[in-house]
């Protein structure tokens, strides 16, 4: 456009023309990345493509809307992961069902797709699973500045840290529920590669040593064929001055925790009121209290918050005036800076504070719920263990008695570890002395 040939010399205005379209592309860049922030920071998703799963609502552009086609592969890929299918495993099972691959499925309703189609026909990998498993907009929320790009003259990705991701809660409607997703996210954490001999535990991400808190490592012995699969103690593993073994066999193992779901689930069964009013007991009067507190202060951390803004725009009034020396204006505004920097953290801890609290009572619903799923457990499964299951802690073997003796401590999603101070029997029988009293009376 400016008519250089280099065959005819260059124009010895060349470098400022040269500078002038450099700071032209520089300015724009900030314009876009300012206006993209805006955005960003109001909620509105900047992804530049719609997850899997989900399409753009016809009456308004900037929404999503479920896609009830690619939604039930979502659903069944986080069913087929709970179950203890590894991600490997479920890119196979999908692609034996011919499932289409995303991007084959948005080139056949005729949505753009970055990515070329692969040679092979429904040829689904790891890589994409896992992408689907680890994606929180699927639970109904938005998540802005994931990732950012080095400069306008480098377009490289480079990826932000999670902690300061931009996250908007419930901005559309979620495929995958919360509690669900959070199972996944744990059993992605915790997840190990199969033993030699090709095992896999279905206890993986859930067993912790009781005295190091660490992991307990899942044994299958490959050249004895006769040997019993075991756990031990991942750090005694590493250095047997750090720990105990903890060693406990998958069998027994599994016997003993069979038994307490077997509890958990007769006990639900029979007395569910009870249960329910005993959960509800655990939130003292002291954590009442304590919640009370903690609202109490939300609100006059959010309240000062706006008055500093206030002082703020006053200060800046009288120094502008001249009411105010610019030296006494900086120090003003530095230490409001500052206060309301540390507000704005003790806000956040306080909302997260009283959102575990409130949040007990619908995780005891949510468990409440896939307790009554099974009527009747006569085996262990990956996705019984993982949807009523948060952790379980192993004791080290101790004699008491002459007697060996080994504890676990089970807690179970949203209400921690059950006790069951009298039998079963021994509770109904309680129950109705308690009935013929009230009918008595």
């Amino acid at each position: 456009m400016d008519n250089i040939d280099s065959s005819k010399g260059l124009n010895d205005f060349l470098p400022i023309q040269d500078w002038f379209n450099e700071m032209h592309a520089k300015n724009t860049s900030q314009k876009v990345r300012a206006v993209l922030k805006s955005k960003g920071e109001s909620g509105i998703s900047l992804a530049n493509n719609i997850p899997y799963g989900y399409k753009k609502d016809e009456n308004d552009k900037t929404k999503w809307i479920v896609d009830e086609t690619s939604a039930k592969v979502v659903k069944e890929i986080y069913n087929l992961f709970i179950q203890g299918h590894g991600t490997c495993e479920i890119a196979r099972i999908l692609k034996e069902r011919n499932i289409m691959t995303p991007a084959e499925y948005f080139i056949s309703i005729g949505r753009k797709f970055p990515t070329k189609l692969q040679e092979f026909k429904h040829h689904w990998n790891a890589t994409t699973v896992a992408s689907i498993l680890d994606r929180q907009e699927y639970i109904g929320d938005t998540v802005n500045f994931k990732y950012t790009i080095r400069s306008y003259k480098d377009k490289t990705k480079v990826p932000i840290p999670k902690e300061d991701w931009q996250i908007f809660k419930n901005t559309h409607e979620p495929i995958i529920d919360e509690y669900t997703w959070n199972i996944a996210q744990e059993l992605r954490n915790n997840r190990k590669k199969p033993t030699r001999s090709g095992k896999k535990s279905i206890f993986s991400g859930l067993l912790f040593c009781y005295d190091c808190s660490k992991k307990l490592y899942f044994q299958s012995p490959a050249t004895d064929l006769n040997a019993k699969d075991y756990y031990r103690c991942s750090s005694y593993k590493k250095n047997i001055s750090l720990c105990t073994s903890h060693w406990i066999t998958d069998e027994i193992l599994q016997s003993l925790v069979l038994e307490n779901i077997q509890k958990v689930v007769s006990y639900m069964k029979n007395f569910e009121d009870l249960f329910i009013r005993e959960q509800l007991a655990k939130s003292t009067q002291d954590e009442l209290k304590q919640i009370s507190k903690n609202k109490k202060e939300l609100e006059q951390a959010k309240k000062r918050i706006i008055e500093i803004d206030t002082l703020f725009q006053h200060i800046y009034e009288d120094n502008i005036s001249g009411k105010l020396t610019d030296e006494r204006f900086r120090n003003l505004s530095f230490n409001y800076d500052k206060e309301q920097k540390e507000l704005k953290t003790k806000i956040e801890q306080l909302s997260k504070k009283i959102d575990n609290t409130e949040k007990k009572t619908t995780d005891l619903t949510q468990f409440i719920s896939n307790v009554k799923k099974y009527t009747e457990i006569t085996e262990l499964t990956p996705e019984i263990l993982n949807e009523l299951i948060e952790k379980i802690l192993v004791h080290q073997t101790e004699k008491i008695n002459g007697k060996k003796v080994q504890e676990i401590d089970i807690y179970y999603r949203g209400v921690g570890i059950i006790s069951f101070p009298v039998s079963l029997e021994d509770m109904t029988m309680v129950i109705e002395k308690m009935i013929n009293k009230k009918i008595s009376a």
